[in-house]
């Protein structure tokens, strides 16, 4: 790939001190590239803003400091310029949008990766005016994300999101949210709107998502309390929360979530970003992902789901509440 050079966005404390681990994916992809360190949460956004379009520019770092780079892109944008492909190496706790366009972690696959990269095109989704790659979540999983103790985090990684996941099914928070998409409402006590298949690593959430669709994929979760969440956990570890006989999952451009619940947190690429009510939407402006070949060429390959309809199966059904 043809550029003027290579500039790094670095989280230096994305999960763990990974400068070591840094240094080897540099050394053997044989580059040499602008090392830009974050200090300060915010940062890695206000560093994208200002790379010239015709580098490459990658975050090293986890999902969290992938998005604030994300937004830094598109407020480029909306200022009228040009951007860069934005590329991944992988430093953080899950890393799923690694996992999504199958980049292993190594730092060989990762060199790989930096030396002989493609592109493809995504629409970010749009969450209250904040862009994300992956998803927004709410209900358990947003809870779980607010209230996650970030000393824990550092210290054992995906393990804090368990424990906090686990004391959220002992002491569970009523739940109660409508979501609106096109001319029909459900109710719900969980929802996931997401642009990526994985969720929370390796785990399936949405078969068929992809990054590069002009949908999302709602997945609507009525159950409350703490067997439901138990039971969706389960399934999702399992990889089958899709087929659940009382989950659904609708494709759209376009939502609405509200609550009948009082405050309720809002989850965006595994950070806590907010409260409800929200609008989801896809970005008119979009980007080029930087991405290991394998990847694109399985994209191509699906390029006949992206305008398939969007699915509304029974579970779907029972949930509407009203036609409007």
């Amino acid at each position: 790939m043809s550029d003027d050079g290579i500039t790094i966005i670095f989280n230096p404390r994305a999960g763990g001190n990974k400068q070591r681990f840094l240094s080897s994916i540099l050394q053997k992809a044989g580059v040499r590239v602008e090392l830009l360190q974050t200090t300060h949460p915010g940062h890695a956004r206000e560093l994208a803003r200002k790379v010239r379009a015709g580098r490459r520019l990658y975050v090293a770092g986890g999902d969290g400091s992938l998005n604030e780079a994300l937004n830094g892109l598109l407020d480029a944008q909306l200022d009228g310029h040009e951007v860069p492909p934005l590329g991944i190496i992988p430093l953080g706790t899950a890393n799923v949008l690694a996992v999504e366009v199958g980049l292993g972690v190594n730092a060989k696959s990762v060199a790989g990766y930096i030396h002989d990269p493609v592109h493809v095109w995504v629409r970010p989704g749009l969450v209250n005016g904040r862009a994300f790659f992956l998803m927004v979540g709410i209900g358990a999983d947003a809870d779980t994300v607010a209230n996650v103790s970030l000393k824990l985090k550092r210290l054992i990684g995906k393990g804090a999101y368990v424990l906090e996941g686990l004391r959220n099914m002992a002491f569970p928070r009523h739940r109660d949210f409508e979501v609106n998409i096109g001319r029909d409402q459900y109710r719900v006590a969980g929802v996931v709107a997401t642009h990526a298949s994985h969720y929370g690593g390796k785990f399936i959430i949405a078969p068929q998502a992809t990054l590069t669709d002009n949908k999302l994929d709602v997945v609507l979760m009525p159950g409350g309390g703490s067997l439901a969440t138990a039971r969706y956990g389960l399934a999702l570890t399992m990889n089958r929360l899709h087929r659940q006989s009382d989950v659904s999952v609708v494709r759209t451009e376009r939502l609405t979530i509200s609550s009948h619940c009082g405050p309720a947190p809002v989850q965006i690429d595994g950070e806590s970003a907010g409260a409800l009510p929200c609008e989801i939407s896809l970005s008119p402006y979009p980007v080029r992902l930087l991405v290991p070949r394998a990847y694109l060429n399985r994209t191509e390959a699906r390029d006949d789901n992206l305008a398939a309809p969007a699915r509304l199966g029974p579970a779907a059904e029972s949930l509407q509440i009203t036609g409007r």
